[in-house]
């Protein structure tokens, strides 16, 4: 399957069929409308203009989430270097929540991860379900890191490391 678009091979536990699709710059309005949808909430710093969307999209790998073929999230991923990848951004609409859509991106993330010695996420102390989320997948509580984004808001370094 290509690096454009790939449909998960199976179902996950909770019965979601998910398609994950390479974000390209004829999806900025969309990005940028279910960024919108986030950042309403403190305990995400999102994308707030098209400039900075596209630089978003030139550095980093972010690909679309779909469900029935209607958009309902997007993944982020900066590698930092051959070992060290930094999953910089897991946005679900708020009316897709709570459907097991954001567990199944950081594993399609991790799969494309496999041999990454260090992976990190960084959340908001307050954000308890993706922390939970990143833990049960071996993720760990490294620090945490006052107004990381500028925003004011203190930010959880969780990681995982594999030897």
């Amino acid at each position: 399957m290509t690096e454009e678009y790939r449909q998960m091979p199976l179902e996950s536990k909770e019965g979601l069929k998910l398609s994950f699709r390479r974000a390209t710059e004829e999806d900025i309005d969309a990005y940028l409308e279910l960024e919108r949808t986030a950042i309403a909430n403190k305990t995400y710093s999102g994308i707030v203009d098209r400039d900075e969307a596209l630089q978003d999209f030139s550095e980093n790998d972010v690909y679309l989430i779909y469900k029935d073929g209607k958009l309902v999230g997007s993944t982020e991923l900066e590698m930092k270097s051959s070992d060290h990848a930094y999953l910089s951004g897991v946005v679900v609409h708020p009316d897709f929540q709570g459907q097991g859509i954001a567990r199944e991106a950081a594993l399609f993330r991790l799969e494309k991860l496999k041999g990454v010695r260090r992976v990190d996420v960084v959340t908001h102390p307050e954000n308890f379900k993706i922390i939970e989320l990143y833990k049960s997948l071996g993720f760990v509580i490294e620090r945490q890191i006052e107004n990381y984004f500028g925003d004011g808001e203190p930010r959880l370094m969780l990681a995982r490391v594999t030897e």
